[in-house]
């Protein structure tokens, strides 16, 4: 992801992670379930996440997909409920 501008990469990680945990942001926010301003913390907090590598590293490591976003996540909580509950 080197060279890549910031904002997409950023994306492409939570997208990422969302996938290997099952949670559809789509989903959640056509249901409500997540609502623009907590999409929109996701993103920031994912911006100002130190752990990129670690990050990237993780979705290799779980390809076949995982039952619990990593600790070191900052949106391991939003993720997981989303993930139980969509």
């Amino acid at each position: 992801m080197a060279g890549m501008k910031a904002p997409k990469r950023d994306a492409l990680l939570l997208d990422g992670m969302a996938d290997k945990l099952d949670a559809d942001l789509v989903y959640a926010r056509a249901d409500r379930t997540l609502t623009q301003a907590a999409a929109t913390e996701m993103a920031e907090r994912c911006k100002q996440c130190t752990k990129r590598d670690d990050c990237i590293m993780w979705l290799v490591n779980h390809d076949g997909g995982a039952a619990k976003a990593p600790p070191f996540c900052l949106n391991a909580e939003t993720l997981d409920f989303l993930a139980m509950n969509g």
